[in-house]
């Protein structure tokens, strides 16, 4: 099993999260630090609003969900691995203690995002 933190629209609640509630095993809120968050507008090839997670001074809050390794290739191709996102280990805050998870990193432009100093998207 792999633990991956999620910030944005693959948190419960959320519209790509129908991808991976079959095969959640474990959901435990958190956060990782060393990060900025970004809300991410429509267009610029975005059919919608999405965030972007980025190397800054911050935090950024979501969820660890636990998952089979298997699901790594299908969120791969969700975020475009590689070319808009890049899949790192970060190491996330939760109620239970410190993890290690993967996450996706932005690596597109900002031209046009909005800064959540808070470091939650809500979408």
């Amino acid at each position: 099993m792999e633990w991956v933190f999620v910030y944005g629209t693959l948190k419960r609640g959320k519209r790509n999260h129908g991808l991976v509630a079959g095969s959640v095993r474990k959901c435990l809120p958190g956060f990782v630090e060393g990060f900025h968050l970004y809300h991410l507008p429509p267009g610029h090839g975005r059919p919608y609003a999405y965030p972007g997670m980025v190397p800054g001074e911050g935090q950024v809050w979501g969820e660890a969900l636990l998952l089979p390794p298997s699901l790594l290739l299908l969120l791969d191709e969700l975020e475009d691995e590689g070319e808009e996102y890049r899949r790192v280990r970060v190491r996330v805050k939760t109620e239970e203690g410190f993890l290690e998870a993967w996450a996706y990193v932005y690596l597109g432009p900002l031209e046009g995002a909005l800064f959540l100093p808070g470091g939650v998207w809500e979408g």
